[in-house]
Parts: structure tokens; C-alpha cells; sequence
């Protein structure tokens, strides 16, 4: 379904869900070390470097769910005029990609923390690095967007319809 712009809740979401991932990404210490010794001594070692990292990875696995079905109801809107299909494509698979790994990541270290998984530990490294490699690109095409092309699609994120 394509809307006219994204919704001020899937806006807010958005925004929120980029806080906590930056929060994952700039606090992961105290999980890796406390993943080390779990791995080590089988024993789970709940600090507060613990807490916040799982709060907020279960919190990106609910908003992320939540966007989804905002996605669905409210629509997002459609490419600005002037992208080439390939461009289209990769936005979508992009997109595509962001949810998968905003599930992903999360249930990947469920796993790992909850049963000392050494394997899914390592399926949630590769995955943290294919979600970094993501935002770069994300990131860049934005600025690229907004800054070279002027096509306004940034401005959609900053800007909602309702």
C-alpha cells in the first residue's frame, strides 16, 4: 500500500528504534564480557551493562513489530519520481533487510544469553556487522538523497503526514 508520507507514530518509531540501536552499538561492552564469562564459567552475571543491552534489544524486537504492522495499516509512500529501478530495488531490499535484522538480532541473542550458545553468539556478530554495514549505507544514501539529488526523500522521514 503507498501512502503519502510516513505517519507521525512511524516516524517517532523509526527515531526511537535508531536511539536504541546506537545504544546497542555504543554500550555492547558489558554484554561481550559478560557473554565471555557465561560462555567460561556457565554462570549469567546480570550488571547493569546486562540489563540495558537486553532491554533495549527486547524493545527493538517490539517496536520493530510494531513498525511492521504499521508498515501494513498506514502504507509507506511511494519512490520519489527520478529513482531508476535499481535504485527502487535496492531501497526495498534495504528495507527488507532492516526488518529481518531487526528481528533477527534480538531473538539471535535470546538465544545466545539464555542458553550459553556459542554459536548463536556468533550468528549475532555477523548479523550486529551486516545491521552496521546497513546504516552506513542507509546513511549515506540519505544524505546522498537529500543533499546531491534534493529529491526530498529525507525530508519525509522529519516530516509527518498526520
Amino acid at each position: 500500500m503507498s501512502a503519502s508520507g510516513y505517519s507521525r507514530m512511524q516516524i517517532r518509531l523509526h527515531w526511537a528504534v535508531v536511539g536504541l540501536v546506537a545504544v546497542q552499538f555504543l554500550f555492547n561492552g558489558g554484554m561481550s564480557s559478560a557473554f565471555g564469562d557465561l560462555l567460561e564459567t556457565g554462570v549469567q552475571n546480570f550488571t547493569l551493562g546486562v540489563t540495558v543491552h537486553i532491554v533495549a534489544g527486547l524493545a527493538i524486537l517490539l517496536l520493530a513489530f510494531w513498525r511492521i504492522g504499521l508498515r501494513f495499516l498506514h502504507g509507506v509512500p511511494a519512490p520519489a519520481p527520478g529513482h531508476s529501478p535499481a535504485q527502487v530495488m535496492v531501497a526495498r531490499v534495504t528495507h527488507g533487510l532492516f526488518y529481518l535484522l531487526m528481528l533477527l538480532l534480538p531473538i539471535s541473542g535470546m538465544v545466545a544469553w539464555s542458553q550459553g550458545a556459542a554459536w548463536a553468539g556468533g550468528v549475532h556478530s555477523v548479523l550486529r556487522v551486516a545491521l552496521f554495514v546497513l546504516i552506513v549505507l542507509h546513511v549515506v544514501a540519505a544524505l546522498v538523497a537529500h543533499f546531491v539529488r534534493k529529491d526530498g526523500t529525507m525530508t519525509r522521514m522529519v516530516k509527518p503526514v498526520d
